[in-house]
């Protein structure tokens, strides 16, 4: 009877991690972000043991919605956070763009390299 019971024991603690996962992200705090990422890797292992026989259907089903709902939330957070950084590394990079001219050993006038704020190499 523990087992049926920690399935949905199980279910609603992951539940939990999930609204810590979108405080998280909505406060941009990596850190727990990291730690949450973590946690609900343990939940994949915990959840292939579980057992829900002679569990509420209803109940589970219900908890699995949720789950489904926060899940599709976070995505559309992460996303959104990802979109913004490469916003703001896409702004970076134009200025980089931009060619300065330079004096050349000779003393000629000539367009350098890169003078920009990254090394765009990889």
């Amino acid at each position: 009877m523990e087992n049926r019971q920690n399935g949905v024991v199980l279910l609603t603690a992951l539940k939990d991690t999930l609204k810590r996962e979108k405080e998280a992200l909505m406060a941009n705090d990596s850190i727990a972000f990291d730690n949450i990422v973590t946690e609900k890797q343990d939940f994949l292992g915990r959840l292939e043991e579980a057992s829900f026989e002679g569990c509420n259907r209803v109940a589970i089903e219900q908890e699995v919605l949720e789950i489904k709902e926060l899940q599709e939330c976070n995505l559309l957070l992460t996303k959104q956070a990802i979109s913004f950084h490469d916003s703001i590394l896409d702004a970076l990079t134009d200025g980089m763009e931009k060619k300065s001219r330079t004096y050349s050993k000779k003393g000629q006038l000539s367009p350098s390299k890169n003078v920009g704020l990254f090394n765009q190499s990889v």
